[in-house]
């Protein structure tokens, strides 16, 4: 499929879920809250990735930089909705947690069978290298004579597929800490 296709159906995807997510209710306990405000702001992320690519030239480094800022914000809501104890919710809501995303990923995947945040895992040092301008974010900028961007068609149908996956998480958890049916 033609990256311009994905990216249409990427952004048609996107907006569903905000048309489907609006003002909807939700849970009214804390964990509920601030669950669904990670999902929200993933939300946001993965809107901004399809923003960046469909610019005229694509910003393409700095959508894949904020995959991984994406990614923190479903496992950080994920974590807050499923796993940390009350204490944790608590601690989180007033000084933030000090867990990082290792021992997050980790404690999802010892609560279910969750191969989304295996894989993550296992890539995780990729992902850190996009958003922190490590070697494999500027080797896409030293592939040709000059100094450009040079992501392969492949790639960014990858970051567009993975970002949708993220997305697709997000609604899929909100919807199930909604009070609505």
């Amino acid at each position: 499929m033609r990256i311009e296709v994905q990216l249409l159906k990427a952004i048609k995807q996107a907006n569903e879920f905000a048309r489907k997510l609006h003002g909807r209710r939700l849970n009214g306990d804390l964990r509920s809250k601030l669950a669904a405000s990670c999902f929200a702001v993933a939300q946001q992320h993965h809107n901004s990735i399809l923003i960046l690519l469909s610019n005229n030239p694509p910003l393409q480094a700095t959508s894949f930089a904020l995959l991984r800022i994406l990614l923190e914000s479903v496992i950080r809501g994920s974590w807050l909705s499923h796993v940390a104890t009350d204490d944790e919710v608590e601690k989180f809501m007033h000084a933030g947690t000090k867990l990082d995303m290792a021992s997050m990923m980790r404690d999802l995947c010892n609560f279910a069978d969750l191969t989304a945040h295996k894989s993550i895992s296992k890539h995780w040092s990729a992902l850190c290298a996009y958003t922190h301008t490590g070697e494999l974010q500027v080797q896409r900028w030293l592939q040709t004579k000059d100094i450009e961007p040079n992501y392969s068609d492949q790639e960014i149908s990858e970051l567009i597929k993975l970002s949708g996956f993220a997305a697709s998480l997000a609604f899929k958890s909100v919807l199930a800490i909604s009070s609505e049916i």
